[in-house]
């Protein structure tokens, strides 16, 4: 049983984001209903990989903080195991559906393949000096390379920086001194330090949690600020390239960078006073996408395949149907290899650690 599952609202919010992550990629542009454009309402999905930032941050450090042990190795089997089993399974289907819509055996692009199994991936599109785009198109996959790297970065952190608070100033001081190099040398680095703030507010946030401390806007004053910093640092970048004439959209480099942290800034002002008020509405609201938490990883890295380029389900003439009958078919395989596949494999791999700990 996942850690989260004592973290209801957690786990809930984040079978939410990955299900709207899925419309927010599949639906037009326009869906006009009562002469407004109710399409408006799936446009964040940069939001809610934010969100999936902060989440993450909270629930890796609450398992790594409950578990007894705590070496690299058994650290390392853990998000090894997790990211990389369910992940594989994804990039042999992509390779497959490639070929299917080829007709004939296609180019497994290996250095592409290999530079994703090490994490490196991102979207060039929208971000300058990538070093490989996401594995057969699968652009969601971008987000994994920095979950990966703020993995290992984080037991670093536990490992060789003694108080919680001492760790907290470190890693905002390194992401802002990142934020400022990526203003003049936007690569890969500094733009994986620069968003570890967001993350690690997630840490800080399930610290506060664990300890049972109040989680106030004041409370969070250090991490918070910081993020404003580096907001404003994100903006100087944007003056820049609206003096030189390169401003491009607001997804793209460097609005892109800037309001990713003001939606970490939003998020967490949002569930402040959400939790002030008792998180009013939220069972109502929130509370069913419990039932997806489970399948949520599968669901995020396959949806490419299964919903946004498929169409296998053409012949039913109804877009919505065919939208649903995709559906299904995604949830349906993310069940299989989350709930049945992924077990039996990672019971598999327990005979690696000689005290295997349970994976979360």
């Amino acid at each position: 049983m996942s850690v989260t599952s004592k973290l209801e609202k957690l786990d809930a919010l984040r079978g939410l984001a990955a299900l709207y992550v899925v419309i927010h990629h599949s639906v037009p542009k326009s869906i006009m209903l009562f002469g407004l454009n109710i399409a408006n309402l799936f446009r964040f999905g940069e939001e809610a990989v934010i969100l999936f930032f902060l989440l993450s941050g909270f629930v890796i450090n609450f398992s790594f903080v409950k578990s007894r042990d705590k070496t690299f190795r058994t650290y390392f089997f853990k998000r090894v195991t997790r990211i990389y089993i369910p992940l594989l399974i994804v990039m042999m289907l992509g390779y497959l559906l490639e070929c299917y819509g080829a007709g004939e055996v296609v180019n497994a692009q290996p250095k592409e393949l290999m530079l994703n199994l090490l994490m490196l991936q991102d979207i060039s599109s929208l971000k300058p000096n990538v070093i490989t785009d996401p594995y057969m198109h699968n652009s969601p996959l971008w987000s994994l390379s920095y979950e990966w790297w703020f993995y290992m970065l984080y037991f670093q952190v536990q490992k060789y920086i003694s108080s919680n608070s001492q760790k907290d100033v470190f890693v905002f001081c390194l992401s802002i001194v990142a934020a400022w190099v990526y203003v003049y040398f936007p690569t890969f680095l500094p733009r994986l330090l620069m968003y570890m703030s967001i993350w690690w507010l997630g840490v800080m946030l399930s610290n506060r949690y664990m300890k049972g401390e109040p989680i106030s806007l004041k409370s969070l004053a250090l991490p918070l600020s910081g993020i404003v910093v580096i907001f404003l640092i994100c903006g100087f970048a944007v003056y820049r390239a609206a003096m030189t004439g390169t401003l491009a959209g607001l997804g793209v480099h460097p609005i892109l960078e800037m309001r990713d942290h003001f939606s970490a800034l939003v998020i967490v002002v949002v569930a402040v006073f959400w939790k002030s008020k008792n998180w009013i509405f939220f069972d109502k609201l929130v509370k069913p996408f419990l039932l997806f938490a489970p399948i949520s990883y599968v669901v995020y890295i396959s949806h490419h395949y299964f919903v946004v380029s498929a169409n296998y389900f053409s012949f039913m003439g109804n877009k919505s149907l065919e939208f649903m009958a995709y559906l299904v078919m995604l949830l349906a395989f993310s069940y299989v290899v989350e709930i049945i596949i992924y077990p039996r494999m990672l019971k598999g791999f327990f005979g690696a650690l000689k005290n295997p700990a349970q994976v979360n």
